[in-house]
């Protein structure tokens, strides 16, 4: 029976995801990233060009809204964000579901770690830390 809201099997943090045109539940993830180092001066704050985040979820039925911001763990600032897109399962909930969010002009204010969250109809429902300095 499907929950309130889908199991995310993956959430990766990367620089790209390629999916084959031929199998699309085949996918490549490009430049895994787990932080990120300004070589600015002066460091911060530091503006990255791109995220991608790549999901995949399942355990679900129906449609739901989804979108991913990220934002210093200590204050809570949003550095970055995407707007709210509609997904969509279909009726079997064994199906596993790829999202490919892709988050513009991130503004990172200060060093320290961050946190990439994915939200599912107003609900975080996983997020993976990015460390910034």
């Amino acid at each position: 029976m499907a929950g309130i809201h889908p199991v995310v099997r993956y959430l990766i943090v990367c620089d790209d995801v390629v999916v084959d045109p031929v199998n699309p539940r085949k996918v490549t993830i490009v430049g895994l990233i787990s932080s990120i180092r300004s070589y600015d001066d002066p460091p911060f704050p530091v503006r990255h060009k791109e995220l991608c985040v790549y999901a995949q979820l399942t355990e679900f039925r129906g449609r739901g809204r989804v979108h991913v911001d990220v934002v210093h763990a200590d204050s809570e600032i949003r550095a970055a964000g995407t707007t709210t897109c509609v997904i969509s399962f279909g009726d079997n909930p064994l199906e596993v579901v790829g999202v490919v969010i892709r988050i513009r002009g991130c503004l990172f204010p200060v060093p320290g770690l961050y946190h990439v969250r994915l939200w599912y109809n107003d609900v975080v429902i996983a997020e993976q830390p990015l460390l910034l300095r």
